[in-house]
């Protein structure tokens, strides 16, 4: 994703715009790099469009939203967190 925002997924960065860059896998991996260190790799748990389910690293799942302008959302139903990926 370059140079643009998200939002760290866990405290201390929660809801504070933070640098980061997303990669696709082919398997189906989605791994996002904080410009503060931080990294996390997202597996698909079920495709679907424009929201489809990923597990986190963690065992945290997600609910990743393709906008219509290409963005993406990442929402953590279970605590609230949210990721922002804007398009490239």
């Amino acid at each position: 994703m370059g140079a643009s925002g998200g939002s760290s997924p866990g405290p201390p960065g929660n809801d504070q715009p933070i640098r980061c860059r997303d990669s696709h896998s082919a398997d189906g991996t989605v791994r996002i790099d904080w410009e503060d260190g931080q990294t996390m790799t997202y597996r698909v748990v079920e495709e679907g469009f424009p929201i489809s389910l990923l597990r986190d690293s963690l065992g945290g799942i997600w609910e990743r939203e393709v906008l219509i302008q290409g963005n993406a959302v990442l929402t953590h139903p279970a605590n609230g967190s949210r990721i922002f990926v804007p398009l490239r």
